[in-house]
């Protein structure tokens, strides 16, 4: 259970990464307002290093053998943050996207973040022993 959580994660991590080179990238993608557009380009650019460099260090801790328990636990709670800022603060902006690659993510996040809280509860008892 604890792989396959980790490999939602993983999956969940490939989706952002793709959803940011599409709205970097692409001027197809248009969210629902204007406001819309300038709160996606600057939450989304800071997101995907929030994401490359969670993903970076937890896989070079785990690849030396080294605790993640730390990085995992931190990652989590970004996660559960920008979850509510999201939900919460932005008024749904970036739920609102029409784009199937943002759909995607937006119906996986929940999955992604049950996952999550689960990886870090179970690294914390690997780490332990």
């Amino acid at each position: 259970m604890y792989r396959f959580a980790v490999a939602v994660c993983f999956f969940f991590a490939s989706l952002v990464i793709a959803l940011f080179t599409l709205i970097s990238l692409d001027d197809s993608f248009q969210p629902v307002t204007e406001q819309g557009t300038v709160l996606i380009q600057d939450l989304a650019s800071i997101r995907i290093w929030i994401v490359i460099l969670g993903l970076a260090i937890y896989s070079w801790k785990s690849a030396k053998g080294q605790p993640t328990t730390v990085t995992v636990a931190v990652l989590t709670s970004c996660a559960w943050i920008m979850f509510l800022e999201d939900y919460m603060v932005l008024d749904n902006v970036l739920f609102a996207a029409d784009h199937p690659l943002s759909q995607a993510v937006v119906f996986t996040r929940p999955i992604f973040l049950v996952a999550v809280t689960y990886v870090a509860f179970k690294q914390w008892e690997i780490d332990q022993v």
